[in-house]
């Protein structure tokens, strides 16, 4: 049986990545998600149902990026002096 591993090996260049990755990645399902709430309003069924799945992930994804920012403000000093 697997477990997860409790200590990460990234960089700073590493973590800019991930964020600008998901930060692309929250452009592309906001759009989506306008388009379905437009969908789920002029035509209900199941669009409603794809706005409400896609804004979760947008909300995991605000919050994903608000930890890594969180974690690179607390280690980002620190880093710098040594």
């Amino acid at each position: 049986m697997t477990r997860p591993n409790p200590s990460f090996d990234l960089t700073a260049e590493d973590v800019d990545l991930i964020e600008t990755a998901l930060n692309q990645s929250k452009q592309i399902l906001a759009h989506r998600h306008l388009s379905y709430e437009h969908c789920a309003h002029v035509e209900g069924g199941p669009s409603g149902e794809k706005a409400q799945r896609v804004g979760e992930t947008l909300t995991r994804i605000q919050d994903l990026l608000g930890r890594l920012n969180s974690q690179k403000l607390v280690c980002g000093p620190a880093a710098s002096l040594s």
